[in-house]
């Protein structure tokens, strides 16, 4: 996490020594490449633990569930100035370790998953004609984890800044919402990453 945050912010201060000229990019396309690191919450990242004192010693298991890295790309269509559809191809990573201890031996066994998500999203700009624009996304799609496929939807919100008239650096955090039994799967995601605009107006 710290890694990441250092990238952002030394990617973010490059940047902002070169501007783009006030545009509009409407009826352009942008492809882009990001990367980030997620946080899990609720019942299905709740930390299960049971064990029992013998004496002086402690017998016992404890199953931890966590989200780690994600990167993911994206292909953007420009609708109006305000408004782009984007279509992103997401890969989150997990690990499930399970903690033994049996006395004064603790052995722990960890197994890694993933979630690959398609997903399908809006992204509203509070200041298109900015070379510095602040965005809210929302959409929606499905989650992919070896045979099972769950619906999902997400909402977030982010900051592109322009240093070149096609090339943007985009920051942001996203709330994924998986449907999945019996516990819905919750997750952020805080990401960065560059998009590249090309086409005709």
């Amino acid at each position: 996490m710290k890694k990441l945050t250092i990238l952002v912010a030394v990617l973010f201060i490059l940047g902002s020594f070169a501007s783009a000229a006030a545009m509009d990019r409407t009826g352009m396309f942008a492809i882009g490449g990001h990367f980030g690191y997620s946080f899990g919450f609720g019942e299905a990242f709740k930390e299960i633990e049971w064990g029992q004192e013998f004496g002086t010693s402690y017998w016992g298991f404890r199953y931890e569930n966590e989200v780690t890295y994600s990167f993911w790309g994206n292909i953007k269509y420009c609708v109006s100035p305000n408004f782009a559809l984007t279509g992103i191809v997401d890969y989150q990573a997990g690990d499930v370790n399970v903690i033994s201890t049996f006395g004064g031996y603790t052995s722990t066994a960890s197994e890694s998953y993933n979630w690959t998500s398609v997903l399908g999203n809006g992204i509203f700009s509070f200041n298109p004609d900015g070379n510095t624009n602040p965005y809210f996304t929302f959409g929606g799609g499905v989650y992919f984890n070896d045979d099972v496929s769950e619906p999902g939807i997400n909402v977030g919100g982010g900051l592109e800044h322009f240093f070149q008239d096609n090339l943007a650096l985009d920051v942001g955090t996203r709330y994924h919402m998986i449907f999945t039994d019996p516990d819905n799967t919750n997750y952020i995601s805080i990401y960065g990453g560059i998009n590249y605009y090309f086409g005709t107006r």
